[in-house]
Order: structure tokens, then sequence, then C-alpha cells
């Protein structure tokens, strides 16, 4: 039985053939998944990248284009997109107790001082701070609570940390 070549499925899956969709799924999967397992922040994330790369490949049949004779260039690309986008989601929810980030031989002198920094800060940073860097919540969740934009808050978040270090390296 002669092989069909990924141009033919791709052709195919243009067409919106399910059965040149499970066969490409089945020649390329294994590949797609060792490159997601490597490109995850959390071995939690891999089956989903491999499903997000082949869900856009669905979605995106009568779109794609091959440049040589395999579809797999394209599926890693798109694997690693979804990982990019996917990693910097978990990262921006992603928070460090200030117990573990704080050397715990001046831990009590740290977070006085972290205390203090932060009560010296305006209402509106005061509790953008609370709401992202402590409870772990989203600048979106954050900014809709404080009736902000998005990039408001995410600039008022980068501004005080700058704030902080700046401070920091002064009392250093």
């Amino acid at each position: 039985m002669e092989k069909t070549n990924d141009r033919e499925l791709v052709t195919r899956l243009g067409r919106g053939d399910q059965d040149a969709f499970s066969a490409l799924m089945q020649r390329h999967g294994a590949a797609v998944y060792r490159y997601a397992w490597a490109l995850a922040d959390s071995p939690n994330h891999v089956d989903d990248l491999l499903q997000d790369t082949f869900l856009v490949m669905w979605k995106s049949r009568r779109k794609i284009t091959l440049v040589g004779e395999s579809m797999l260039p394209w599926l890693l690309t798109t694997c690693r997109y979804a990982a990019y986008n996917s990693n910097r989601r978990e990262r921006t929810r992603r928070t460090l107790p200030l117990e573990v980030a704080l050397d715990s031989s001046s831990a009590d002198n740290q977070l006085s001082w972290l205390h203090e920094e932060i009560d010296a800060l305006g209402d509106v940073d005061r509790r953008l701070v609370q709401l992202c860097l402590i409870e772990g919540r989203s600048y979106t969740e954050a900014a809709a609570q404080l009736g902000l934009s998005v990039v408001a808050a995410r600039k008022r978040i980068q501004r005080t940390r700058s704030r902080l270090a700046a401070a920091r390296a002064a009392g250093d």
C-alpha cells in the first residue's frame, strides 16, 4: 500500500477530510508531543499544547500552504507559538510567597521594609500590589475591579516594581 504524502493530505484536509486530519495527527503527533514537552513550562500543559496545535491545524485547514513536502515544520511552529502564549499566560499568574523569596536570616527586616514601601504607595497602586503581586490575580481581573484599563494596570505595576527596586538598591 502506497503511503500518501503530506502535500496530498493537506489538500484533502483543506476540503474538510477528517481521515486526512487523522493521518497527519498519527504521522506527526509523537514529534509534536516531544517538542511540546521541551517547550512547556509545566508537564501538565504538554497535552494541551498538542491539542491546541492540531486544533489550529484543523481551524486553519483552508489556509495552510506547505513550503516543503512535510507538514511537520508548520506543526512545530504552531506548537511553539502555542507554548509561548501558554507559558506567558501561566507566568503572569505565578507568584512566589514572600517567605520563600526572602532570605530567612534577614526576612523580618526585609519584610518590614517591603510593608513600609507598599504602605507608602497611593491607594490605587497599593490595591494593585495587593491584587496582582500578593493575591496573584491577573491584570485583567485587577483592572476590572479598580476601574482601570489593563494597559494602565500593567504600567502601574511596572512603575511600582521599578520604584521598589530603586528603593531597595538605595537601601543596600
